[in-house]
């Protein structure tokens, strides 16, 4: 269940940062909605990734969490497109709260999801792998969205993005091991 794994983060943080780390900038600045726009959606982010973690705290275990993480892989994707065509800052503040409580629980269930199922001998290799993806490979795209988004604008660039990031998504679905991907029981 690992190599599928690695490949769902590897996908879905290459469709991920380009837009929300260099694209969003770029989306503020082409709609006006100034610094303090920019604020508001970021601080949207962390009030639903925010949200994500209590819920995982109330919570507890996440029943299905390789299915459930797949598909809040994708409804994250499905925010992001979102996000770079919504007529109004409210409207993305909206889709920011949306991306960081799908996102969030996302990042958390595959952080749990790689936890339980390396062996404890090669968790930190696994780890590093992990962490190549996410910090290493794929700000990579960053020069690629900023020239995307000068090309062909915010909308096309941000909806590529959300298509890769949800590609990663359906990929977690074509896995049987990780479909059935189960946390263990406290």
């Amino acid at each position: 269940m690992l190599a599928p794994l690695m490949l769902v983060i590897a996908i879905g943080e290459l469709g991920f940062v380009g837009p929300l780390n260099i694209g969003l900038t770029l989306l503020v600045r082409e709609r006006g909605w100034g610094a303090d726009g920019m604020g508001w959606i970021v601080a949207a982010f962390g009030a639903g990734a925010g949200a994500s973690s209590l819920l995982l705290t109330v919570r507890g275990r996440i029943p299905r969490a390789g299915l459930t993480l797949s598909v809040v892989l994708c409804g994250a994707a499905v925010a992001v497109a979102a996000l770079a065509y919504a007529p109004s800052l409210a409207l993305a503040v909206l889709a920011g709260v949306c991306i960081g409580l799908l996102a969030g629980l996302s990042g958390a269930l595959t952080g749990a999801l790689l936890q339980t199922t390396a062996d404890p001998a090669y968790m930190g290799r696994v780890t590093s792998v992990a962490t190549l993806f996410t910090l290493g490979v794929a700000p990579l795209c960053y020069p690629v969205t900023g020239v995307a988004t000068g090309l062909w604008g915010t909308g096309p660039v941000f909806v590529v993005s959300a298509a890769v990031c949800g590609t990663g998504g359906l990929l977690g679905l074509c896995f049987t091991a990780l479909r059935r991907a189960e946390l263990p029981a406290s």
